[in-house]
C-alpha cells in the first residue's frame, strides 16, 4: 500500500471544561472532504493524544471513521511508550476502522533506545499488525531522532510501508529516499516549511499542521510541482513559511486551533496544561495569515 498526497493531523474539538465535542470532530472532517486532501491522520501529536486516556482515543477514531469516505485513508497514531501496549491498541484501532496504524518512537528511556531497540520494537509490531505500519520520527517531541539507515532496515518488512519524518531536515528526508528507493516505501515530510523541497527529492507528501488551516493551499503545491510549475509552487511555499511558523514552533496545538477558527473550522480550546491564546496573540496570528495573502 502506498500513500501520498497531504493528510491533516487532525485535532481534538474540546469544550471550554475539556471535554471532546464528537459534533465538531465530525463537522471539521465533512469540510476538509470537500478538499483534495488524501486522508487523515487520527491521533497525532496537533490531537494531544497524550492527553487522552483509551477510551477517549477509540471514540474519537469511531467518530472520524464514520466521517471519512472510503476514497480518503485513515491514519492512526498508535504508538505508545511499550511495545505490548502499541501491539494491543493498534489491534484496537484497527477493529475501529483504521487503515494504517502511525506509530512514534518510544522515547522516554531515550538512552537506550538504539538502533537495535528500534527494530526489535517495529519490527515486533508490524508482525502483529492487522493494518499496515508508518513509522513516525518527530524529534521536536520525542527528543530522539530515528536514523535514515534504522528507517531502511524497517523497510524490509513488507507491512511497514512508510515514514513520516517531521524532522525537517531535507538531507535526512532525501537519505532516506535513497536508501529506500528500490522498495514500496513512502516518505512524507511531517514540515510544511519543506514540502516543496522534499517533492524535489522524492517525497510522496505529507502529514503537516497547516494543512488543518490550508488544506487546499499544501494540496496545491503538490499539483503545481507535478505539472512542472516550480516557479509557482515555490511562491506558494514561501507564503506558508511564516503561518506555518506560528502553528507550529512558536504557539504550538493553542495556536493552530486559533488559526483554525479564523477560518471557520472548530478549534476551540486546548486541554491543560496547555494554555489558550490570549488576546493580543489571536490578533498577532490574523495579522500573520493577512500579510501571507490567506486571509
Amino acid at each position: 500500500m502506498e500513500i501520498e498526497g497531504v493528510f491533516p493531523p487532525v485535532t481534538t474539538p474540546f469544550d471550554d471544561n475539556g471535554c471532546i465535542v464528537h459534533d465538531h470532530l465530525a463537522e471539521n472532517i465533512k469540510r476538509w472532504n470537500e478538499t483534495d486532501i488524501s486522508g487523515y491522520l487520527i491521533l497525532g501529536s496537533n490531537s494531544e493524544s497524550v492527553f487522552l486516556n483509551e477510551e477517549e482515543r477509540l471514540e474519537i477514531v469511531k467518530t472520524a471513521r464514520k466521517s471519512i469516505p472510503p476514497l480518503k485513508r485513515m491514519l492512526v497514531g498508535t504508538g505508545l511508550e511499550c511495545t505490548k501496549g502499541t501491539i494491543e491498541f493498534t489491534r484496537r484501532a484497527a477493529d475501529c476502522g483504521a487503515d494504517i496504524a502511525v506509530v512514534i518512537t518510544p522515547h522516554f528511556f531515550k538512552s537506550n533506545m538504539s538502533h537495535e531497540a528500534y527494530m526489535k520494537h517495529y519490527l515486533m509490531v508490524a508482525d502483529s499488525s492487522p493494518i499496515p505500519v508508518l513509522l513516525y520520527n518527530v524529534p521536536s517531541f520525542t527528543g530522539l531522532n530515528l536514523e535514515a539507515g534504522t528507517a531502511s532496515s524497517l523497510s524490509a518488512h513488507e507491512n511497514i510501508i512508510g515514514i513520516k519524518d517531521s524532522s525537517g531536515n531535507v538531507e535526512q528526508l532525501s537519505e532516506i529516499i535513497s536508501l529506500t528507493g528500490d522498495k514500496e516505501f513512502s516518505v512524507l515530510t511531517g514540515s510544511s516549511i519543506v514540502l516543496y523541497p522534499s517533492m524535489c527529492v522524492g517525497a510522496a507528501g505529507g502529514i503537516m499542521a497547516i494543512t488543518c488551516v490550508l488544506p487546499e493551499k499544501c494540496s496545491d503545491i503538490i499539483r503545481l510541482y507535478k505539472d512542472g510549475n516550480h516557479a509557482e509552487a515555490k511562491e506558494l511555499q514561501m507564503r506558508l513559511i511564516e503561518p506555518t511558523i506560528t502553528v507550529t514552533s512558536r504557539y504550538g496545538v493553542p495556536g493552530l486551533k486559533v488559526a483554525m477558527d479564523l477560518f471557520g473550522y472548530y478549534g476551540g480550546r486546548s486541554r491543560l496544561p496547555l494554555l489558550p491564546i490570549a488576546s493580543a496573540e489571536i490578533e498577532e496570528i490574523k495579522n500573520i495569515f493577512t500579510g501571507a495573502g490567506f486571509i
